[in-house]
């Protein structure tokens, strides 16, 4: 059975240099895209301090998908971190998605005529959100014969940050034949974190597995109480 395993980096040396490097070891280009992430969030932040998120993305210039996303910890699970996702596409065609993203969000008022992400943005603007956080993003993807997949994300305010995606591979293995260990850093933050930490200096996620430690449900809503127990 093929395994599916990625890293992700953060270079130290110039982008051309790793251009050629994986040009020379068979990868090659399968398609570029540029793409807009606009996060949401109350004026305190709110969804960031509670590990979630809410997004509407753009690729190419054209709407593309909205999203919802927490992560919960259940400690009595062999895999204890839960990431809870609900996605839909743009122009809307689930509105089922988009209510039970509102009832989670406390956004009520009845039925909202919403077909576009300007629209959507309009009517969490309304309801108390902002969306001061928005990553802008060149992506590269390369692949090579063994299905090993080069992705790289330029993204302002961030820089930088390439993704190595494995079906049979050891991942580190592949970095090492395209790498010095000088020339790259190996990151483990999600590039909205990356982002955040960077533009506003926050930094409370990085305690966010010391929390969960001391009491695994502390970023739990009221209106999840339930959803998060039929979890456990």
């Amino acid at each position: 059975m093929n395994r599916e395993k990625e890293i992700k980096i953060e270079l130290n040396i110039p982008l051309d240099i790793f251009l050629k490097r994986i040009g020379e070891l068979g990868f090659n280009k399968e398609k570029e895209i540029t793409q807009s992430d606009n996060y949401f969030d109350t004026e305190d932040w709110r969804l960031y301090r509670s590990v979630a998120a809410m997004r509407i993305r753009q690729v190419n210039d054209v709407d593309h998908s909205f999203a919802f996303k927490k992560v919960f910890h259940l400690p009595n699970k062999d895999n204890c971190q839960y990431i809870e996702e609900i996605e839909g596409r743009l122009p809307l065609g689930d509105e089922g998605k988009l209510k039970d993203i509102f009832d989670r969000l406390n956004i009520t008022g009845g039925k909202y005529d919403i077909r576009d992400g300007a629209e959507l943005a309009e009517v969490l603007e309304r309801n108390g959100f902002q969306g001061e956080q928005i990553l802008k993003k060149t992506r590269l993807a390369f692949r090579d014969s063994e299905k090993n997949e080069v992705v790289i994300d330029d993204v302002d305010h961030v820089g930088t940050i390439i993704e190595l995606e494995c079906e049979d591979r050891e991942p580190l293995d592949v970095v090492k034949e395209l790498l010095r260990d000088s020339e790259w850093t190996r990151s483990t933050l999600g590039t909205s974190y990356i982002w955040l930490d960077k533009v506003k200096g926050f930094n409370d996620h990085l305690d966010y597995e010391n929390k969960f430690a001391e009491k695994p449900d502390w970023n739990v809503w009221d209106n999840e109480r339930e959803m998060y127990e039929g979890l456990k």
